[in-house]
């Protein structure tokens, strides 16, 4: 048996790709989206449920799968994330099925061995998001439409009608895309691609006409409600929030992330020029189209000599259509309303991989000289991807939100206000307090103000005055600043008028504390908040959106569902949390304890820890062994 073609080489494939994916699974913080996720998850369920006809919502069944998963793994870190990466692990398997009934098991495994090694689709089977379980099942979708519409691309069926395996292939697809729909909001574009390889598989598929009318038909259905506010939205055009870019933008932005992942220095590891870096990343582009171009002329030529090799080279190119049409289709759509991220179209990247598996595929069954530079080549992108696997953990990306709010925790009296910049940033202030078990009520959180549409000096400081006559002591909590203060009119404010006691820069935030000037209450000795015993994460999180708003001068926290809710909680720093269990407990100091063993950090980036924890060697495992709580 050739290892291409089995199975105990697919299952080390996997456990590969599973293990790249869980090594720094909860190496960062939670950002401010994947906050969100659990914040939205656990609503009221009517409002859980009102989500999926509001305006403008994007994912409303991923936050209710998000809630029964979490209901079940508790809320932390790790839990949130490990849904993301058992959809990551999924694709990788169903990448090398899309590649071994298209274009062979060699294929397949190679086209699966790219995926698992991609920066891209690591980096977001680490995130608490959608963007791994939207492509995994529009890859689903597509698997379930090669098989209804050739059940059989060896032997050829008879009599397709009396097939029991088609209505179940065509239900699936009609379900995993049904329910694409509702993950995330820009998945109708898939239709198109469904197409090309309905088509594609011509003249197997004519025969399936009118069930492919049908799943039409029915998937027409649970897009309605979406296309209700979809369509006036996007004939009304605008502004979103998205900025536009071109379409040779686009493509590099893409190709840049599916072969060297999110950190701008890959494929080098070490500090290098920029000119260096895009030098290796251009050669690198033009290996992968290389491969992809010699994947495609071979189909070509062999169709040419022999007619049955031409379903291989149409499958080919509705796959190259499925790489290039969604960012295309995007671009159009940017046109009349900018809405282009990589990640809205990282569904397509798959497509990427299958082409390139073919490419050195078709090398690898060529001579011995064609032989020695598939090799080559495997071996240079598999450098390039693992490269950009490790930037990605070297140099993280994400705010250290964690342990920023560590630090606030540790050093903040009862009555201290905390005002943030950006106003979003106190629900992930409120999930790392909660995650420690501290209250929220010993703390006034405030939102600064928003500058950018135009707010001159004097107001803002009139305004800022308003906000911290109530306290002695005043932290600034600063995120991502400019998307509401560009010209830093608030710290500017913070810096000349208070006295600043302290400044701490963290990863992607900054924080500072300030006393009111000639108020002796600020020159107390630093104190300590008591923290909550036994907390449950769960209630916590539901608690925070349920308080009462706390007045801060002429402002409260309102809204508490919306925009502005969840308020934040305070610390104790010489007082451990009640253990969740007998074998755990963690200190706000940063030591970690489980069954005799002390860290002198919580070890959310340990590998072992990670993996103890994801084989299911215990509950606290799994609950409490690769906490939320902020390291020290």
């Amino acid at each position: 048996m050739r290892w291409s073609d089995s199975r105990a080489a697919v299952v080390v494939l996997l456990f590969i790709a599973f293990v790249l994916r869980i090594a720094n699974l909860t190496g960062e913080s939670l950002w401010r989206d994947e906050v969100d996720s659990m914040r939205f998850a656990f609503e009221p369920l009517s409002a859980v449920f009102a989500r999926f006809t509001t305006t403008g919502f994007n994912g409303p069944l991923y936050h209710l799968i998000v809630r029964g998963w979490l209901s079940l793994a508790g809320v932390s870190d790790f839990a949130l994330r490990y849904l993301s990466l058992a959809c990551g692990v999924v694709l990788v398997a169903l990448v090398y099925a899309l590649g071994r009934r298209m274009f062979g098991a060699r294929a397949g495994l190679i086209a699966a061995w790219l995926a698992a090694i991609s920066p891209v689709l690591v980096w977001y089977a680490g995130e608490g998001k959608m963007y791994s379980l939207q492509p995994m099942l529009l890859a689903l979708a597509l698997y379930a439409l090669l098989r209804a519409t050739d059940p059989s691309p060896n032997y050829p069926v008879t009599n397709p009608f009396t097939n029991y395996q088609l209505p179940t292939w065509w239900t699936v697809f009609i379900l995993a895309t049904s329910l694409s729909f509702y993950v995330h909001v820009l998945s109708p574009l898939f239709l198109p691609v469904a197409l090309l390889f309905f088509f594609a598989q011509w003249p197997a598929s004519r025969r399936h006409l009118v069930g492919g009318a049908i799943a039409l038909a029915l998937l027409t259905l649970p897009y309605l409600p979406l296309l209700v506010w979809q369509a006036p939205v996007l004939l009304r055009g605008g502004d979103i929030g998205h900025r536009f870019y071109p379409l040779d933008q686009i493509v590099w932005a893409l190709a840049s992330q599916w072969l060297f992942g999110l950190d701008g220095r890959a494929p080098l590891v070490w500090p290098a020029a920029g000119e260096a870096v895009t030098l290796v990343r251009r050669v690198a582009l033009v290996l992968g189209l290389v491969l992809i171009t010699y994947g495609l002329a071979k189909a070509a030529q062999c169709a040419s000599r022999d007619p049955r090799a031409m379903k291989a080279l149409r499958l080919q190119l509705a796959t190259l259509g499925w790489m290039a049409l969604p960012a295309l289709l995007v671009f159009l759509i940017s046109l009349r309303m900018p809405l282009f991220l990589p990640r809205y179209v990282l569904w397509s990247a798959p497509a990427f991989y299958l082409l390139a598996g073919v490419g050195l595929d078709r090398l690898l069954a060529a001579e011995r000289t064609g032989r020695i530079a598939a090799r080559a080549a495997l071996a240079a992108v598999s450098l390039v991807s693992l490269a950009g696997i490790a930037a990605q953990i070297v140099y993280p990306i994400r705010p250290d939100l964690r342990g920023a709010v560590a630090y606030v925790l540790r050093h903040a009296q009862p009555g201290d206000m905390i005002v943030f910049q950006i106003p979003y940033m106190q629900h992930s202030f409120a999930y790392y307090a909660e995650r420690a078990g501290y209250p929220l009520a010993q703390l006034q959180l405030v939102e600064a103000p928003f500058t950018n549409h135009g707010m001159s000096p004097e107001d803002a400081a009139r305004t800022m005055r308003a906000l911290v006559a109530p306290a002695a002591r005043v932290w600034l909590f600063e995120s991502e600043a400019a998307m509401w203060d560009r010209r830093g009119l608030v710290r500017r404010w913070f810096d000349e008028t208070l006295t600043t006691l302290d400044r701490r820069a963290f990863r992607g935030v900054e924080v500072g504390l300030y006393a009111l000037p000639g108020d002796r209450r600020s020159r107390a000795k630093v104190g300590t908040l008591c923290p909550i015993r036994g907390t449950s994460p769960q209630r916590s999180l539901l608690a925070s959106q349920r308080s009462p708003p706390a007045r801060c001068g002429e402002r409260a926290l309102q809204r508490v569902n919306s925009t502005s809710r969840s308020p934040a909680t305070g610390s104790r720093g010489q007082r451990k949390a009640k253990p969740a269990c007998a074998g755990c407990c963690w200190s706000p100091e940063g030591e970690f304890a489980l069954s005799g063993a002390r860290f002198q950090s919580p070890p959310q980036g340990n590998p072992a820890s990670c993996l103890a924890a994801a084989f299911g060697t215990t509950y606290c495992a799994i609950t409490h062994a690769v906490p939320s709580a902020p390291p020290a």
